[in-house]
């Protein structure tokens, strides 16, 4: 390949791929942002997190050190954690009550070995989730309250103005 090779030849050789399959530059830095972010990281870890978000691990590490010196974003990342922790303990309770259901009414009738194994596998599911929610449970901060949310939200707000 000579040295005067044009862009067209550099693409043949896939020379410029990284060039074509750049990103588009993160958006900027947001509280609201952020506080989601590390909030999803502290529960789905860093990995899974960076991946949805499509940000660097170096990105959420610069997000953490915000997170230490700046109390709007630590209040802001509290209340983001708590909520994802109660829309998931939400999750897993509506998750137990759907199983309950479909064992009250495939129990009755169940008549094969297929059945059976049906039975087996909801039966198994649920003793997951339910492990799961009851760990969660016991390990989690106590659950804020709708008028503990109010006060968060708005102690957030008024820092931002």
């Amino acid at each position: 390949m000579a040295l005067s090779t044009s862009i067209p030849e550099l693409l043949e050789f896939g020379i410029t791929e990284k060039v074509k399959d750049r990103k588009l530059p993160a958006p900027k830095f947001t509280p609201e942002r952020a506080s989601i972010i590390l909030a999803e990281a502290d529960i789905l870890g860093d990995c899974k997190t960076c991946e949805k978000w499509q940000i660097t691990r170096q990105t959420l590490y610069n997000y953490r050190c915000k997170l230490r010196e700046d109390d709007n974003l630590l209040q802001l990342f509290t209340l983001k954690r708590r909520m994802l922790i109660i829309d998931w303990q939400a999750d897993a309770t509506r998750c137990l009550k759907v199983g309950l259901n479909r064992l009250t009414e495939i129990i009755p009738v169940a008549e094969t070995e297929e059945d059976g194994k049906v039975i087996y596998a909801i039966a198994g599911a649920m003793k997951v989730v339910g492990e799961l929610k009851l760990a969660s449970d016991a390990l989690t901060d106590p659950i804020v309250t709708a008028d503990e949310q109010t006060k968060l939200l708005n102690a957030a707000n008024s820092r931002q103005d």
